[in-house]
């Protein structure tokens, strides 16, 4: 019985001798990226790592001003991307790392051409996920990323970061996150859609002042690893109803007689288009059979309808999709993700029409275009036949 004392009293003295988390650090001792921007100028890389005081968030207990040391911007340059990164470190004073990057941002110059390189340079680290959101800027990205905050909120909940929560009040523009981006480069007719952002602010105000608050005002097409172009404004409302994945809910101002003032607003949801094509000729015909729901946000007086309503809605939505078409077709830009549409559904097509062709975009038309509305709350108003 002494024995087993003396041996239990000898591994209860190891056990004292040894030390918890010997190799632990503090948060405050360790650079933790959480954005990440790419530019490529006059042949070089150009890295840029945002850094966020973390140590000054675990202090808040409520929202705070921010201080101009809360967030730091590194930049590094260099022939390659990871000279640009080594160069980078050279000066951080203390480890840094890459598993918390939330957000990647890369430069109009990078997205023409360079994504498979820096790509295949930030994933060969192994620290960075795959689940950053991406994005394309023609800003400055030391600018976009060094956002102010709303009300002095937390950067960290700042859209740059968290899109997904805007995106399902108002989806102008649809986030993605990096493996999306990936997986549409490495397929050879993919057409993705990068959102763009700003930190160009003349909404908000504090005092006289407008801060800069990101936004997106647009998205890049990207098709096999390159940019064909950016798409903003009216030019991408069509591509809204073809090729978005979700729509949460968007207004659609519906004119009448070439009016300036909307006599009707709708708010769509969940729009989901049909695409079969024909060959005629040496082009390609796409037809579009797309349906959509929505609710009444606004009757300005006219009393019509539903179906008037619903009528009236489908004809707005079939210009928009039909402008949106010529307007990119112009610019050899296939925000719809037609060549797509032919790879995935009619392969010996798409090897005749687009990948023998320099500029097969040029040869696409959309014949018909039938929209279908579906208004769910019409029992609400009064209305007149």
């Amino acid at each position: 019985m002494s024995r087993w004392i003396q041996l239990v009293c000898l591994l209860m003295s190891s056990l004292i001798m040894l030390t918890g988390c010997w190799d632990s650090k503090e948060v405050q001792s360790i650079n933790f990226i959480t954005g990440i921007g790419i530019d490529y100028k006059d042949d070089k890389y150009i890295a840029y790592a945002q850094l966020i005081d973390f140590s000054s968030i675990a202090k808040q207990e409520g929202p705070t001003s921010r201080e101009a040391s809360d967030i730091w911007i590194g930049r590094g340059e260099g022939k390659t991307l990871s000279m640009a990164i080594d160069n980078l470190y050279q000066t951080s004073q203390q480890q840094t790392l890459w598993t918390h990057v939330k957000a990647i941002v890369i430069s109009k110059n990078a997205l023409s051409g360079r994504l498979e390189d820096i790509f295949n340079t930030l994933l060969h680290s192994g620290q960075l996920r795959y689940t950053p959101w991406i994005y394309g800027t023609e800003q400055s990205i030391s600018d976009v990323l060094a956002p102010s905050a709303l009300l002095n909120q937390s950067t960290q909940t700042i859209e740059l970061f968290e899109p997904i929560k805007l995106y399902k009040q108002h989806s102008a523009f649809e986030p993605i996150r990096l493996h999306q981006l990936l997986d549409g480069i490495r397929e050879p007719a993919s057409v993705i859609l990068l959102p763009s952002i700003t930190n160009k602010n003349q909404t908000w105000f504090n005092g006289d002042e407008a801060p800069p608050l990101i936004k997106t005002d647009g998205f890049f097409v990207i098709s096999q690893g390159r940019s064909q172009g950016k798409v903003a404004g009216e030019d991408a409302d069509g591509t809204r109803f073809v090729n978005y994945n979700r729509v949460y809910q968007y207004p659609l101002y519906v004119y009448k007689n070439g009016g300036k003032t909307p006599d009707l607003t709708l708010r769509l949801h969940n729009p989901h288009t049909k695409i079969s094509s024909r060959k005629e000729g040496n082009g390609v015909i796409f037809d579009l059979i797309t349906s959509v729901k929505g609710v009444i946000v606004e009757d300005n007086g006219s009393h019509q309808s539903p179906r008037t309503m619903e009528k009236s809605a489908e004809k707005q939505i079939e210009a928009e999709i039909r402008t949106t078409f010529e307007k990119n077709k112009s610019r050899k830009i296939d925000s719809y993700g037609l060549a797509e549409h032919l790879y995935r559904h009619d392969l010996a097509m798409w090897k005749e029409q687009v990948q023998q062709r320099a500029d097969p975009i040029k040869q696409f038309k959309l014949g018909k275009v039938e929209v279908r509305v579906k208004i769910l709350n019409a029992s609400t108003y009064k209305y007149t036949e």
